[in-house]
Protein backbone atom coordinates (compact mmCIF):
# COMPACT_ATOMS: atom_id res chain seq x y z
CA UNK A 1 0.00 0.00 0.00
CA UNK A 2 1.47 3.60 -0.71
CA UNK A 3 2.71 5.31 1.89
CA UNK A 4 0.41 8.27 1.52
CA UNK A 5 -2.60 5.73 1.94
CA UNK A 6 -1.43 4.90 5.18
CA UNK A 7 -0.84 8.11 6.27
CA UNK A 8 -4.74 8.86 5.38
CA UNK A 9 -6.11 5.81 6.69
CA UNK A 10 -4.46 5.67 10.36
CA UNK A 11 -5.63 9.34 10.69
CA UNK A 12 -9.30 9.04 9.42
CA UNK A 13 -9.75 6.71 12.02
CA UNK A 14 -8.93 9.69 14.51
CA UNK A 15 -11.73 12.03 15.83
CA UNK A 16 -10.90 15.13 15.94
CA UNK A 17 -13.31 17.82 15.90
CA UNK A 18 -12.97 21.39 15.88
CA UNK A 19 -10.55 22.86 18.99
CA UNK A 20 -10.13 18.87 19.37
CA UNK A 21 -7.16 17.76 16.81
CA UNK A 22 -4.93 16.87 19.31
CA UNK A 23 -4.93 12.94 18.08
CA UNK A 24 -4.27 13.82 14.77
CA UNK A 25 -1.65 16.57 15.87
CA UNK A 26 0.42 14.22 17.81
CA UNK A 27 0.40 11.83 14.69
CA UNK A 28 1.94 14.29 12.48
CA UNK A 29 4.66 15.24 14.84
CA UNK A 30 5.19 11.41 15.34
CA UNK A 31 5.85 11.29 11.44
CA UNK A 32 7.83 14.51 11.61
CA UNK A 33 10.06 13.66 13.98
CA UNK A 34 10.86 10.02 12.65
CA UNK A 35 12.05 11.12 9.48
CA UNK A 36 13.97 14.42 10.79
CA UNK A 37 11.35 17.10 10.01
CA UNK A 38 11.73 20.17 12.53
CA UNK A 39 8.72 21.86 13.32
CA UNK A 40 7.05 23.52 15.92
CA UNK A 41 3.31 24.02 17.64
CA UNK A 42 1.98 27.65 17.85
CA UNK A 43 0.06 29.06 20.60
CA UNK A 44 -3.40 29.53 18.56
CA UNK A 45 -5.83 27.15 21.00
CA UNK A 46 -4.76 30.04 23.72
CA UNK A 47 -6.89 32.52 21.56
CA UNK A 48 -9.90 29.74 22.02
CA UNK A 49 -9.63 28.44 25.70
CA UNK A 50 -13.47 29.53 26.15
CA UNK A 51 -14.09 26.63 23.29
CA UNK A 52 -11.71 24.23 24.43
CA UNK A 53 -8.87 24.29 21.97
CA UNK A 54 -6.59 21.70 22.95
CA UNK A 55 -3.40 22.30 20.16
CA UNK A 56 -2.25 25.23 18.36
CA UNK A 57 -1.37 25.05 14.90
CA UNK A 58 1.32 22.90 13.70
CA UNK A 59 4.10 24.03 11.10
CA UNK A 60 6.71 22.09 9.85
CA UNK A 61 9.86 23.28 7.80
CA UNK A 62 11.95 21.68 5.18
CA UNK A 63 15.17 23.87 3.85
CA UNK A 64 15.94 23.99 0.42
CA UNK A 65 18.23 24.28 -2.57
CA UNK A 66 16.25 26.22 -4.49
CA UNK A 67 15.51 29.93 -3.94
CA UNK A 68 12.08 31.24 -2.59
CA UNK A 69 9.65 29.80 -0.26
CA UNK A 70 6.39 27.33 -0.71
CA UNK A 71 3.61 26.74 1.76
CA UNK A 72 1.38 23.72 1.90
CA UNK A 73 -1.48 23.86 4.20
CA UNK A 74 -4.22 21.66 5.54
CA UNK A 75 -6.63 21.59 8.53
CA UNK A 76 -6.79 18.78 11.03
CA UNK A 77 -10.43 19.44 12.42
CA UNK A 78 -13.43 17.70 10.95
CA UNK A 79 -17.17 18.49 11.02
CA UNK A 80 -18.98 16.16 13.01
CA UNK A 81 -20.39 13.34 13.53
CA UNK A 82 -16.62 12.07 14.43
CA UNK A 83 -16.00 10.39 17.70
CA UNK A 84 -16.60 6.30 16.40
CA UNK A 85 -15.46 5.93 12.79
CA UNK A 86 -15.34 2.88 11.19
CA UNK A 87 -13.31 2.69 7.58
CA UNK A 88 -14.37 0.86 4.56
CA UNK A 89 -12.15 -0.03 1.86
CA UNK A 90 -14.36 -0.85 -1.37
CA UNK A 91 -11.91 -1.70 -3.81
CA UNK A 92 -10.22 2.09 -5.02
CA UNK A 93 -12.73 3.73 -2.50
CA UNK A 94 -12.36 4.61 1.15
CA UNK A 95 -15.40 5.28 2.97
CA UNK A 96 -17.14 4.59 6.45
CA UNK A 97 -20.05 2.57 7.95
CA UNK A 98 -22.09 5.50 7.18
CA UNK A 99 -22.73 6.68 10.76
CA UNK A 100 -19.93 9.21 10.73
CA UNK A 101 -18.42 11.20 8.45
CA UNK A 102 -14.86 9.87 6.59
CA UNK A 103 -12.96 13.03 7.17
CA UNK A 104 -11.33 13.11 3.68
CA UNK A 105 -12.11 17.04 4.32
CA UNK A 106 -9.07 17.44 5.04
CA UNK A 107 -6.77 14.67 6.22
CA UNK A 108 -6.50 13.28 2.87
CA UNK A 109 -4.76 17.07 2.93
CA UNK A 110 -3.04 16.45 5.26
CA UNK A 111 -1.69 12.90 3.81
CA UNK A 112 -0.56 14.63 0.65
CA UNK A 113 1.32 16.98 2.57
CA UNK A 114 2.99 14.83 5.29
CA UNK A 115 3.99 12.58 2.70
CA UNK A 116 5.62 14.89 0.22
CA UNK A 117 7.83 16.30 2.93
CA UNK A 118 8.70 12.83 3.58
CA UNK A 119 9.57 11.60 0.27
CA UNK A 120 11.62 14.85 -0.29
CA UNK A 121 13.26 14.13 3.03
CA UNK A 122 13.84 10.39 2.26
CA UNK A 123 14.59 10.83 -1.57
CA UNK A 124 16.06 14.77 -1.96
CA UNK A 125 15.75 16.07 -4.94
CA UNK A 126 16.20 20.16 -5.70
CA UNK A 127 13.19 22.22 -4.29
CA UNK A 128 12.57 25.62 -2.90
CA UNK A 129 11.98 26.13 1.06
CA UNK A 130 8.43 24.12 1.88
CA UNK A 131 6.53 25.67 4.87
CA UNK A 132 3.85 22.88 5.81
CA UNK A 133 1.09 24.50 8.00
CA UNK A 134 -1.27 22.44 9.89
CA UNK A 135 -4.37 24.13 11.54
CA UNK A 136 -7.01 23.85 13.56
CA UNK A 137 -10.92 24.92 13.55
CA UNK A 138 -10.79 25.24 9.99
CA UNK A 139 -14.32 24.07 10.18
CA UNK A 140 -15.69 27.00 12.22
CA UNK A 141 -14.21 29.66 10.75
CA UNK A 142 -11.05 29.28 9.74
CA UNK A 143 -10.05 30.08 12.94
CA UNK A 144 -6.61 28.55 13.58
CA UNK A 145 -5.46 30.30 10.29
CA UNK A 146 -6.96 33.39 11.43
CA UNK A 147 -4.19 33.50 14.45
CA UNK A 148 -1.36 32.34 12.32
CA UNK A 149 1.13 34.50 13.14
CA UNK A 150 3.09 34.97 9.57
CA UNK A 151 5.30 37.62 11.10
CA UNK A 152 6.80 34.34 12.92
CA UNK A 153 7.30 32.52 9.30
CA UNK A 154 9.57 32.80 6.92
CA UNK A 155 8.71 34.98 3.50
CA UNK A 156 6.58 32.85 1.77
CA UNK A 157 5.87 33.24 -1.56
CA UNK A 158 3.19 31.39 -2.64
CA UNK A 159 0.68 28.60 -1.40
CA UNK A 160 -1.17 25.53 -1.66
CA UNK A 161 -4.06 25.16 0.36
CA UNK A 162 -5.01 21.06 -0.64
CA UNK A 163 -8.92 21.34 0.75
CA UNK A 164 -11.29 21.03 -2.37
CA UNK A 165 -13.32 18.19 -3.76
CA UNK A 166 -13.84 17.49 -7.24
CA UNK A 167 -11.51 16.13 -10.26
CA UNK A 168 -7.71 16.40 -9.50
CA UNK A 169 -6.57 19.08 -11.57
CA UNK A 170 -9.00 21.43 -9.77
CA UNK A 171 -8.43 24.43 -8.27
CA UNK A 172 -10.08 27.36 -7.02
CA UNK A 173 -8.70 30.95 -7.88
CA UNK A 174 -11.22 32.71 -6.19
CA UNK A 175 -13.64 32.77 -2.99
CA UNK A 176 -16.09 35.50 -1.92
CA UNK A 177 -16.08 37.94 0.95
CA UNK A 178 -18.77 37.04 3.63
CA UNK A 179 -20.66 38.32 6.85
CA UNK A 180 -23.18 36.90 9.00
CA UNK A 181 -24.50 37.59 12.45
CA UNK A 182 -27.89 38.09 14.14
CA UNK A 183 -30.26 40.17 14.29
CA UNK A 184 -33.20 40.97 17.19
CA UNK A 185 -35.77 42.20 17.09
CA UNK A 186 -37.54 42.78 20.44
CA UNK A 187 -41.36 43.80 20.67
CA UNK A 188 -43.63 43.87 23.73
CA UNK A 189 -44.62 40.74 25.62
CA UNK A 190 -47.83 40.33 26.73
CA UNK A 191 -51.15 37.75 27.13
CA UNK A 192 -51.98 35.49 23.71
CA UNK A 193 -55.77 36.40 24.50
CA UNK A 194 -54.83 40.15 24.60
CA UNK A 195 -52.92 40.89 21.28
CA UNK A 196 -53.27 44.67 21.38
CA UNK A 197 -51.49 44.94 24.65
CA UNK A 198 -48.35 43.66 22.79
CA UNK A 199 -45.76 43.73 19.80
CA UNK A 200 -44.96 40.41 18.43
CA UNK A 201 -41.50 40.66 17.25
CA UNK A 202 -41.94 37.16 15.04
CA UNK A 203 -44.60 38.80 13.31
CA UNK A 204 -42.23 42.32 12.29
CA UNK A 205 -39.27 39.42 12.38
CA UNK A 206 -41.21 37.84 9.14
CA UNK A 207 -41.96 41.22 7.53
CA UNK A 208 -38.42 42.09 7.43
CA UNK A 209 -37.63 38.81 5.61
CA UNK A 210 -40.64 39.40 2.98
CA UNK A 211 -38.83 42.88 2.24
CA UNK A 212 -34.94 41.47 1.94
CA UNK A 213 -33.40 39.41 -1.03
CA UNK A 214 -32.80 35.98 0.50
CA UNK A 215 -30.99 32.93 -1.61
CA UNK A 216 -30.00 33.91 -5.10
CA UNK A 217 -29.23 37.34 -4.98
CA UNK A 218 -27.48 37.87 -8.20
CA UNK A 219 -24.98 35.84 -9.79
CA UNK A 220 -22.17 36.29 -7.45
CA UNK A 221 -23.81 37.14 -4.20
CA UNK A 222 -26.35 34.67 -1.95
CA UNK A 223 -27.59 35.11 1.20
CA UNK A 224 -29.40 32.87 3.69
CA UNK A 225 -31.54 32.75 7.15
CA UNK A 226 -30.48 29.76 9.12
CA UNK A 227 -31.39 30.15 12.62
CA UNK A 228 -34.46 31.48 14.00
CA UNK A 229 -34.74 31.95 17.57
CA UNK A 230 -37.59 32.98 20.13
CA UNK A 231 -40.46 33.00 22.39
CA UNK A 232 -41.25 30.72 25.51
CA UNK A 233 -45.04 29.68 24.89
CA UNK A 234 -47.88 29.81 22.67
CA UNK A 235 -49.98 31.76 24.81
CA UNK A 236 -47.31 34.24 25.14
CA UNK A 237 -47.42 37.35 22.52
CA UNK A 238 -43.29 37.25 21.41
CA UNK A 239 -41.36 39.70 22.77
CA UNK A 240 -37.61 38.85 21.13
CA UNK A 241 -36.70 36.98 18.03
CA UNK A 242 -33.18 36.39 16.91
CA UNK A 243 -32.73 35.76 13.33
CA UNK A 244 -29.38 34.36 12.03
CA UNK A 245 -28.07 35.76 8.13
CA UNK A 246 -25.30 35.25 5.99
CA UNK A 247 -24.51 37.01 3.10
CA UNK A 248 -21.36 35.55 0.54
CA UNK A 249 -20.38 37.84 -2.96
CA UNK A 250 -17.53 38.01 -4.95
CA UNK A 251 -17.97 41.93 -4.27
CA UNK A 252 -17.23 43.13 -1.29
CA UNK A 253 -19.27 46.15 -1.70
CA UNK A 254 -22.74 44.19 -2.25
CA UNK A 255 -21.39 42.10 0.93
CA UNK A 256 -21.77 45.71 2.66
CA UNK A 257 -25.20 46.37 0.85
CA UNK A 258 -26.94 44.13 2.34
CA UNK A 259 -26.24 44.78 5.78
CA UNK A 260 -27.30 48.42 4.53
CA UNK A 261 -30.58 46.70 3.65
CA UNK A 262 -30.92 45.33 6.30
CA UNK A 263 -30.66 48.36 8.50
CA UNK A 264 -32.73 50.29 6.07
CA UNK A 265 -35.64 47.88 6.60
CA UNK A 266 -35.52 47.34 10.59
CA UNK A 267 -35.75 51.75 10.29
CA UNK A 268 -38.77 50.94 8.07
CA UNK A 269 -40.57 48.88 10.39
CA UNK A 270 -39.68 50.70 13.45
CA UNK A 271 -42.00 53.60 12.34
CA UNK A 272 -44.66 51.10 12.16
CA UNK A 273 -44.29 49.09 15.28
CA UNK A 274 -42.97 49.25 18.88
CA UNK A 275 -40.02 47.88 18.47
CA UNK A 276 -36.21 48.13 18.74
CA UNK A 277 -33.33 46.15 17.48
CA UNK A 278 -29.65 45.44 16.84
CA UNK A 279 -28.01 44.74 13.43
CA UNK A 280 -25.33 42.23 14.07
CA UNK A 281 -24.22 41.18 10.77
CA UNK A 282 -20.81 41.99 10.05
CA UNK A 283 -18.33 41.32 7.44
CA UNK A 284 -15.80 38.26 8.05
CA UNK A 285 -14.11 36.42 6.08
CA UNK A 286 -12.14 38.61 3.42
CA UNK A 287 -12.49 37.16 -0.26
CA UNK A 288 -9.90 37.25 -2.99
CA UNK A 289 -10.06 36.52 -6.96
CA UNK A 290 -6.39 35.91 -8.30
CA UNK A 291 -4.89 37.38 -11.87
CA UNK A 292 -5.91 34.70 -14.94
CA UNK A 293 -2.66 36.32 -15.95
CA UNK A 294 -0.67 35.06 -12.57
CA UNK A 295 2.17 32.91 -13.13
CA UNK A 296 0.84 30.81 -9.91
CA UNK A 297 -1.88 29.48 -12.14
CA UNK A 298 0.48 29.04 -15.35
CA UNK A 299 2.87 26.94 -12.87
CA UNK A 300 -0.15 25.15 -12.12
CA UNK A 301 -1.48 24.30 -15.13
CA UNK A 302 2.24 23.36 -16.36
CA UNK A 303 2.55 21.10 -13.45
CA UNK A 304 -0.82 19.06 -13.95
CA UNK A 305 0.04 18.91 -17.75
CA UNK A 306 3.27 17.18 -16.38
CA UNK A 307 1.04 14.43 -14.85
CA UNK A 308 -1.33 14.22 -17.59
CA UNK A 309 -4.21 15.82 -15.90
CA UNK A 310 -6.40 17.87 -17.03
CA UNK A 311 -6.30 21.58 -14.85
CA UNK A 312 -9.62 23.15 -14.29
CA UNK A 313 -9.69 26.40 -12.53
CA UNK A 314 -13.38 27.58 -10.82
CA UNK A 315 -14.34 29.74 -8.99
CA UNK A 316 -15.13 29.24 -5.23
CA UNK A 317 -18.65 30.21 -2.99
CA UNK A 318 -16.92 28.63 0.15
CA UNK A 319 -14.26 29.61 2.27
CA UNK A 320 -10.95 28.22 3.17
CA UNK A 321 -7.43 29.22 4.99
CA UNK A 322 -6.61 30.17 1.15
CA UNK A 323 -8.81 33.38 1.97
CA UNK A 324 -6.38 34.05 5.20
CA UNK A 325 -3.26 33.15 3.56
CA UNK A 326 -4.32 36.21 0.32
CA UNK A 327 -5.58 38.15 2.87
CA UNK A 328 -1.62 38.36 4.26
CA UNK A 329 -0.48 39.16 0.48
CA UNK A 330 0.63 35.44 0.03
CA UNK A 331 -1.06 34.40 -3.53
CA UNK A 332 -3.16 30.97 -2.71
CA UNK A 333 -5.27 28.66 -4.67
CA UNK A 334 -7.31 26.09 -3.06
CA UNK A 335 -6.60 23.02 -4.72
CA UNK A 336 -8.52 19.32 -5.19
CA UNK A 337 -7.41 16.08 -3.29
CA UNK A 338 -10.67 14.31 -4.63
CA UNK A 339 -12.60 13.90 -1.60
CA UNK A 340 -16.48 13.74 -2.15
CA UNK A 341 -20.25 14.31 -0.98
CA UNK A 342 -17.98 16.20 2.25
CA UNK A 343 -19.82 16.77 5.30
CA UNK A 344 -21.94 13.80 5.12
CA UNK A 345 -21.63 10.21 6.55
CA UNK A 346 -21.52 9.31 2.47
CA UNK A 347 -18.12 11.29 2.09
CA UNK A 348 -15.27 8.79 0.27
CA UNK A 349 -12.43 9.19 -1.53
CA UNK A 350 -10.89 7.33 -3.98
CA UNK A 351 -7.14 5.97 -3.03
CA UNK A 352 -5.98 6.91 -6.48
CA UNK A 353 -7.10 10.68 -6.33
CA UNK A 354 -4.63 10.90 -3.02
CA UNK A 355 -2.24 9.02 -4.29
CA UNK A 356 -2.07 11.38 -7.75
CA UNK A 357 -3.03 14.56 -5.65
CA UNK A 358 0.41 13.61 -3.90
CA UNK A 359 2.24 13.41 -7.55
CA UNK A 360 1.13 16.69 -8.51
CA UNK A 361 1.87 18.47 -5.10
CA UNK A 362 5.65 16.58 -5.20
CA UNK A 363 5.80 18.39 -9.48
CA UNK A 364 5.14 21.66 -7.81
CA UNK A 365 7.58 21.60 -5.26
CA UNK A 366 10.32 20.31 -7.69
CA UNK A 367 9.35 21.89 -10.55
CA UNK A 368 11.92 23.67 -12.18
CA UNK A 369 9.45 26.33 -14.17
CA UNK A 370 7.63 27.63 -10.93
CA UNK A 371 7.65 30.95 -10.47
CA UNK A 372 8.26 32.39 -6.64
CA UNK A 373 6.81 35.59 -7.91
CA UNK A 374 3.18 35.79 -8.37
CA UNK A 375 0.36 37.91 -6.99
CA UNK A 376 -3.26 38.23 -6.61
CA UNK A 377 -5.81 40.84 -7.15
CA UNK A 378 -8.63 41.69 -4.70
CA UNK A 379 -12.51 43.22 -5.43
Amino acid sequence: MDKVIEHFLAMAALSSPSYKETLVSEYIQAQLSKYGIDFYQDNAHLHYQDEGAQCGNLIALLPGDLSGTIALSAHMDTVTPCDTITIIEDGDWIKTDGKSVLGGDDKAGIAVILDALIELTTNPRPHPTVIAIFTIGEEVGLKGAKVLDFADLPSIDLAYVIDAGGDIGTAYVSAPYSAKGIVTITGIAGHASEPETGCNAMVVGAQLIAQLPIGRVDEETTSNLGLIKGGNATNIIMESVDITFEVRSRQQHKVQTFIDEVTKQLNTLQASYPITYQNRIAQGTPGFRLDPESSLLSTFASCCAQQGIEVQFNDGMGGSDANIFNKNGIPCMDISVGMSQIHSVNECIRKSDIIRCRDLVLTLLTSSGTNLHPHVLSN
